[in-house]
């Protein structure tokens, strides 16, 4: 009896089945990496679109900022109508800062989030922060961060190794709200010790 062809046989069908679902699996399995793929460029692609969106509608409001009130070239009479002009401004930023912020949230990469929404704090509390020789350009410091938020975004989005270099304006704004920052901090020691 010839038992040898009936279990090659029977060799051959396991061994063809066991391929056919390895490949099946193999193929599957790069489905769904391609799946995945697909879906995280998708999701990254919105992100920016929201993001540049919203960062561009600010650098828009920023360029319509009035003077500043407080330089002493300010005539008197100029004062009041571009103090008024001034604070309707700064009201109105909140407006555009607002959607960036919820934009930056939708970001899955922690530092640049990060990166974003202190960076949109510091724009925010400009108003409030010493800029020393820089008050006479608050709008060329503010232009300059969200540059700089913006070339950091589309660092993002092209998978570069490590974020841009922080531009001279983004690097003193920062650096005013740290200053501005200790300066509290040093006050609010104070009135603790001398309580």
């Amino acid at each position: 009896m010839d038992w040898l062809t009936p279990l090659t046989g029977f060799v051959g069908v396991v061994v063809g089945a066991a391929t056919s679902y390895a490949s099946t699996h193999q193929a599957q399995k790069q489905q769904l990496a391609d799946a995945r793929l697909a879906r995280d460029e998708a999701e990254r692609v919105a992100v920016v679109a929201a993001n540049a969106q919203a960062l561009t509608a600010l650098l828009g409001h920023i360029r319509k900022m009035p003077p500043d009130s407080s330089l002493p070239e300010v005539q008197p009479a100029d004062y009041e109508q571009l103090l008024i002009s001034e604070e309707a401004w700064w009201s109105e930023l909140l407006e555009y800062i607002e959607p960036a912020r919820v934009a930056a949230l939708e970001v899955r990469d922690e530092e640049l989030r990060t990166l974003i929404v202190e960076g949109l704090a510091w724009m925010y509390d400009c108003q409030y922060l010493n800029l020393g020789l820089y008050r006479r350009s608050r709008e060329w410091l503010l232009m300059g961060t969200v540059h700089h938020l913006i070339a950091c975004v589309f660092s993002w989005r092209r998978g570069d190794a490590a974020m841009p270099e922080p531009n001279g304006r983004y690097k003193r704004l920062k650096e005013a709200w740290e200053y501005d920052e200790e300066v509290r901090r040093i006050e609010a020691e104070e009135r603790n010790s001398t309580q």
